[in-house]
Order: structure tokens, then C-alpha cells, then sequence
């Protein structure tokens, strides 16, 4: 027993250890007003990182391309059950691939050129990589561990699967859906970023979760969170530890995921550990490409991320409240327009105003919902609320505010707010927990700093 009570205690006690690491990580990474957080200074050009990751040597598996849109309009994107389930075809996956992580155009400027791509990525950097673990019965193949590649619009086949993993995977899936998993290269940040780039590598993550959910939602299909697996789990699956990575340039295994058919209520929310096993005794195949010539070595990174790195667990299962949508919101355009659309804003010239109703209904949009892309995930319980700086709204008096996305953070952290702060609740609920006015005046200057 006394044995049983000693363990206890040091895993607590590297837990605790663990948790103040990241915890100065991200004070240490903290822009300040008058320094920033380390980094090169400098764009070293010479070695800017190739936004493209190819498995030379790998089986290239290509998509069909250009095909029809799926059908549904800009409310589509959210809502379960208004779009027509379409069947796990390498058809509609590559649909799914195209209008989540794939290229949307390309720009040149004074002998440049680059590439623009469905999801936002932090300085259009894309340190974000994507491999579908899939049983194939329209092809010569089976399946196997594939990795993405947007250049190619094409599946790189890393691993196949030999018929007795193929059928237990099959058997294990119920013969509908498959699975997707997410890595990150932190080279790619680094080389901009420096010591920052793990939270921008964690934010692009969100990024592609949400592009995922949201064109899987347009095929009818739902993404669930597998959150009992650990990181290194993932990596087994992936075939990580099988890989020969340049150093620096290593794949961090963040999350997987499994796509099914949004009615399907018993969908896996696990992999047996069994079969994570199998995969420890596959072939990959494929060398990756080498990304720059040179790299500078920003060691924290590798710290704060092992200390974060997950450990297995039990299936935990999160439920949200069924806010309606605003009924005023009038959709108007096709939902795969506004995905080929998107750009990252740039500039604004500091005179146009947001109509209140599209600024409430931006706010509406982050609140988690179950049944509603792209929360419904099953990534954890509700714990950011935004802090906002309002300039030029109409209908909103200039000033601070801050909205709730969970109703039962409001006492703690009123506790922790100053004590002049007004707390008047706007009229902005719009289906929401609650927009609530703090402080009138003119934070632009505050906003600026805080950005």
C-alpha cells in the first residue's frame, strides 16, 4: 500500500512539473510591450521551409479533381442533418480532402509565387499535415496509411494493409467510415516565429479541425474526436516511429479522428489497443523530402511539447446546449463559395462600420452546439470566452465587451475582473449565453497592444 501511495505521488508530482513548464513556456512566448518573444529577427529566405511535404519513394494514389461541388448554402456548414449522407467513395473523399486542406489558388508577386489553401494557416506557413487511414473497395488496393498531399491533390499509400488488418479494421468500423490524423511540423513556424511557433502550431490545428468538420458536414459525414488515444499512439498509427525525419523537420502526431455518417450514434470513439499494435508491425514506405538546407534549433519548442504530450486515457464524452441559430440570418451563398473564397484579411481602413446583426452573428458562431459543426468534435468542455475591443459596430457604443460562451464562467470570472467594470448585458443573445458591455471609450490604442 505504502509502495501503491509513493507512485501516486510522483505522478502527481511530474504532472504538477509538467504543467509549470508549459506554463512558463507560455509566459516566456508572451509578446510584451517592450520586447517580443524571441525569435530569428529575420526571414532567412535561403532556408524558408518547403509548405510541401512528399514521401519520395510512396505509391501516389491520385484524387479526381474538379469535380461538382457539394450541394448546400453558407447555414449548411453548421448544421447537422440538412445535408444528404454520400457514400465513403474515394469520389466524395477527395471532396472532403479538397474543400478542408487543399489548394484554393495561387499568387506570384516580383518572381514569387505560392500557394493559397482552403484553411488559414499563421503566415500562410501550413505547418499542419493530414493522413487517412482507409479500407479501400473500389480500387486494386486494400488500403492502408495514406498521407495527403495537397501539391498532388493525391493520397501518398505510406502502408497497406495485408487482409487479415484490413478485415479486422473493417470489421472494427462496420465497414462505413474512416479515419483522419493530424501532425504538425514545427519547423515551418519556427523559421518565422522562433519560440512561438508551438502555439501557432496548436492554432493551426484548430484550423484544420474546423475545416474538416465543416466539408464533412456538406457530405453528410461527422468527424469524432478519438481523445483515449495518446500522442504516441497516433504516431504508431501514423507510422511515425517507422520514419527516417531529418532533424529539425520531425512530424509531432496531434490528434486522429474518425468520419462517419452524422446518424451513426454509435461510431468508434476509440482504437483497441490491439490494433494500434498491428500497425507497430507494418512496412512504410516512403523517405521524406528535405524541407530547408538549414535550421536554427529552438529548443524550448521540444520541451513544452513533450511536456504536453498526451498519455492514453478513457473515452470521455462532452455534451453542449442546442442554442438555436438566429432566425434573421438570411443564407445567401453557396457553402462551397465560401470556402474556395476565404482569405485572411489584411488591412482595413479604419472608417467602414460592421452592421450589428453580422457581428452578433459572427459571436454566434463560436459558441459550441451539439449537432453543429465544428464543435461537436468532442475535443473537451467549453473554456475560452473572448474579450473583445468594439470600435466602429453600429448599433454598439464604442467600448469594451466581453462574451460568454459558457453561462456558468460568468461568477469566477467577474471575481477576477476589475471591480468598475459595468456588466450590462447587451442585446445580443442572438441564440447566445450573453454579449456583455464593460467599459465605454476608445481602446484602439489598447487593442493594438493587446494584438
Amino acid at each position: 500500500m505504502v509502495g501503491y501511495e509513493q507512485f501516486i505521488r510522483r505522478i502527481l508530482r511530474e504532472m504538477k512539473d509538467k504543467t509549470q513548464l508549459v506554463v512558463r513556456y507560455h509566459e516566456r512566448t508572451k509578446h510584451h510591450p517592450n520586447r517580443y518573444a524571441r525569435s530569428p529577427g529575420f526571414l532567412d529566405w535561403e532556408n524558408e521551409p518547403d509548405p510541401f511535404r512528399r514521401y519520395e519513394g510512396a505509391t501516389v494514389l491520385p484524387l479526381p479533381l474538379g469535380e461538382e461541388d457539394p450541394d448546400g448554402d453558407y447555414r449548411d456548414l453548421y448544421e447537422r442533418g440538412k445535408n444528404q449522407f454520400q457514400p465513403f467513395t474515394l469520389r466524395n473523399i477527395s471532396k472532403f480532402l479538397e474543400l478542408s486542406l487543399g489548394l484554393s489558388a495561387w499568387k506570384s508577386y516580383g518572381g514569387a509565387k505560392w500557394a493559397l489553401r482552403m484553411t488559414p494557416s499563421s503566415g500562410n506557413l501550413h505547418p499542419t499535415e493530414a493522413y487517412v487511414i482507409l479500407v479501400l473497395s473500389e480500387s486494386n488496393h486494400r488500403g492502408g496509411v495514406c498521407h495527403y498531399s495537397p501539391f498532388l491533390h493525391a493520397l501518398e499509400l505510406r502502408a497497406a494493409f495485408d487482409e487479415r488488418l484490413w478485415l479486422r479494421i473493417k470489421d472494427y468500423c462496420g465497414g462505413s467510415g474512416f479515419f483522419i490524423g493530424l501532425s504538425s511540423v514545427y519547423w515551418r513556424e519556427s523559421w518565422k516565429y522562433g519560440e512561438r511557433a508551438y502555439r501557432y502550431c496548436n492554432q493551426d490545428i484548430g484550423h484544420a479541425m474546423a475545416a474538416l468538420s465543416f466539408a464533412g458536414n456538406l457530405l453528410g459525414w461527422k468527424m469524432t474526436y478519438l481523445n483515449s488515444l495518446s500522442d504516441q499512439d497516433v504516431g504508431t498509427l501514423l507510422g511515425f516511429q517507422k520514419t527516417d525525419w531529418i532533424r529539425y523537420e520531425s512530424e509531432r502526431p496531434e490528434a486522429m479522428f474518425f468520419v462517419h455518417d452524422y446518424s451513426e450514434i454509435n461510431a468508434p470513439a476509440d482504437v483497441p489497443r490491439e490494433i494500434v499494435d498491428s500497425f507497430g508491425s507494418l512496412s512504410y514506405i516512403g523517405e521524406p523530402n528535405s524541407l530547408s538546407n538549414d535550421h536554427r534549433d529552438w529548443e524550448v519548442i521540444e520541451e513544452v511539447s513533450s511536456a504536453a504530450e498526451k498519455e492514453r486515457s478513457q473515452v470521455a464524452k462532452y455534451r453542449y446546449r442546442e442554442y438555436p441559430f438566429p432566425e434573421e440570418e438570411v443564407p445567401s451563398k453557396q457553402a462551397a463559395s465560401v470556402i474556395r473564397q476565404r482569405r485572411s484579411a489584411l488591412a482595413f481602413d479604419a472608417r467602414t462600420a460592421l452592421p450589428k446583426e453580422n457581428f452578433l452573428a459572427m459571436l454566434d458562431k463560436t459558441l459550441p452546439r451539439d449537432n453543429a459543426a465544428p464543435f461537436d468534435l468532442g475535443l473537451g468542455e467549453t473554456s475560452v470566452d473572448l474579450l473583445i475591443f468594439v470600435h466602429r459596430v453600429s448599433g454598439l457604443e464604442q467600448g469594451l465587451y466581453f462574451f460568454l460562451r459558457e453561462e456558468s464562467h460568468l461568477g469566477e470570472i467577474r471575481r477576477r475582473c476589475r471591480q468598475d467594470f459595468l456588466w450590462e448585458k447587451g442585446d445580443g443573445k442572438s441564440g447566445s449565453v450573453g454579449l456583455y458591455f464593460l467599459k465605454r471609450g476608445d481602446f484602439q490604442n489598447e487593442g493594438a497592444k493587446a494584438g
